[in-house]
C-alpha cells in the first residue's frame, strides 16, 4: 500500500505542473502575432472588414496596365492617365488660351498611310506648305493665208489720168460686179489688198493641278478626364517619328507661338491660282497678198476689156466697161505670237498655325 501511494504522487504533481504551466501561458500570450492569419482566413471566406481591401487589391491586379492616353482608369487604382504613378512618360501640359491641343504634328510629304497613335485619334488636316505648280499653255496657232487677205479698193476717175475722182469701192473678191450701164470712167487706180490678221487660237492654261510640297496632319487628343487640372492636358514626354518631337498646340490663323511652344509651323488650307497665258496673236508679215481687177465690156464678165494692177499705178485711157471682177491671192502664212505662261499659284489666306514644344 505504501508503494502505491508513492507512485501516484509524482503523477498528480506532473498534472498540476502542466495545468499551472498552461494557465501561466494563457495569461501572457501576445495574440497580435496571430492577427494576419485570422484576417487571411476572413478574406478567403468573404468576411467583412479588412477582407474588402484584399478583394480590391485582387481586382486591381486583374485590370491590367494603365493606358496613359485613353482617359480611363485601366489598372483600377483610382488614378487616371497623368495622375497615375505608372504614367511617368506622360506629363500635364498647360494649353494656352485660344489654342487647342495637345496634338502630335506630322509635317512632310503627303501620305495616306500616316496613322494616328492610340489616344490621339482625332485627325485634323491642317493643310500644306510650299505650293508646287507648273504653268504651261497650249500652243498658239493661226488660220491659213486664204483668209488673210482683205478686199482691195478700186477708184474710178472721170478723166483719163486719174485726176477727177468719181468714186471708190471695195469689191468682194471673185464676184462679177455689173455696173448696169456703160459708165463714163476714163481711168482707174487700185490699191494692194491689206493682209488682215489671221484668226488665232490656243493659249489656254494646261498646267497640272497645284499641290503642296509638304502637308500637315495633327493627331489630337479628344477632350476628357486625363488626370490633369483645368486648362491642362496629359501628353507624352517623348514622341516617335514620323511626328515632330514635341507636343503641339494649334489655332486657326497666322499667329506667333505662345511661350513654351517655340517651333512654329504655318499651313495653308487653300490656294490662289493666278496662272494664265498671254493672248495669242498672228503676225501677218509673212503673208503676201496680190490682187487684179479685170474690166469687161459685157455684164456677165465674159469679154475682157482691160486689167487694172493693184499697185497704186494709174490705168490711163481705160476702155469702156460695164462689169468687173476682182481676184485676190495670198501666199505664205501667219506666224503665231503669244501664249506664254504668266502668274503663279500662291498659298491662300486660310491659315492654321501649329506650335510645338522643342
Amino acid at each position: 500500500m505504501r508503494r502505491s501511494a508513492l507512485l501516484r504522487r509524482p503523477a498528480f504533481s506532473s498534472v498540476v505542473a502542466i495545468v499551472a504551466l498552461l494557465a501561466a501561458g494563457a495569461c501572457t500570450q501576445d495574440f497580435d502575432q496571430f492577427e494576419p492569419l485570422l484576417l487571411s482566413g476572413s478574406a478567403s471566406a468573404g468576411g467583412a472588414g479588412s477582407g474588402g481591401t484584399a478583394t480590391t487589391t485582387a481586382s486591381a491586379g486583374a485590370g491590367g496596365a494603365e493606358d496613359c492616353a485613353n482617359g480611363d482608369d485601366d489598372d483600377g487604382d483610382g488614378a487616371v492617365d497623368c495622375a497615375d504613378e505608372s504614367c511617368s512618360g506622360f506629363s500635364c501640359v498647360a494649353i494656352p488660351d485660344g489654342w487647342r491641343g495637345p496634338g502630335l504634328l506630322y509635317d512632310g510629304p503627303a501620305s495616306a498611310e500616316i496613322a494616328c497613335p492610340a489616344g490621339f485619334s482625332e485627325r485634323v488636316d491642317v493643310g500644306g506648305r510650299g505650293v508646287e505648280a507648273t504653268a504651261t499653255c497650249s500652243p498658239c496657232s493661226c488660220g491659213g493665208p486664204a483668209g488673210a487677205c482683205g478686199a482691195p479698193e478700186l477708184t474710178a476717175y472721170l478723166d483719163d489720168r486719174c485726176n477727177r475722182r468719181l468714186t471708190s469701192a471695195t469689191v468682194p473678191p471673185g464676184e462679177c460686179f455689173s455696173f448696169g450701164a456703160d459708165l463714163p470712167f476714163e481711168s482707174y487706180r487700185a490699191a494692194p489688198p491689206d493682209a488682215a490678221s489671221c484668226e488665232a487660237s490656243g493659249g489656254e492654261p494646261t498646267g497640272p493641278a497645284p499641290r503642296f510640297r509638304a502637308e500637315g496632319l495633327v493627331c489630337a487628343r479628344p477632350p476628357g478626364e486625363d488626370g490633369c487640372d483645368a486648362g491642362e492636358a496629359c501628353a507624352p514626354r517623348e514622341i516617335d517619328g514620323p511626328f515632330e518631337r514635341g507636343v503641339c498646340v494649334y489655332r486657326e490663323g497666322d499667329w506667333r507661338c505662345p511661350q513654351g511652344f517655340d517651333e512654329r509651323h504655318v499651313f495653308a488650307r487653300d490656294m490662289d491660282d493666278r496662272r494664265g497665258c498671254t493672248r495669242c496673236t498672228c503676225d501677218a508679215s509673212g503673208v503676201t497678198c496680190t490682187a487684179t481687177t479685170t474690166l469687161f465690156d459685157d455684164d456677165e464678165c465674159r469679154r475682157q476689156a482691160a486689167t487694172v494692177p493693184h499697185d497704186e499705178r494709174c490705168l490711163e485711157n481705160a476702155p469702156s466697161a460695164v462689169a468687173l471682177r476682182v481676184e485676190v491671192a495670198g501666199t505664205g502664212s501667219c506666224q503665231p505670237r503669244g501664249g506664254m505662261p504668266t502668274g503663279e499659284v500662291v498659298e491662300g489666306d486660310d491659315k492654321i498655325t501649329v506650335c510645338c514644344a522643342r
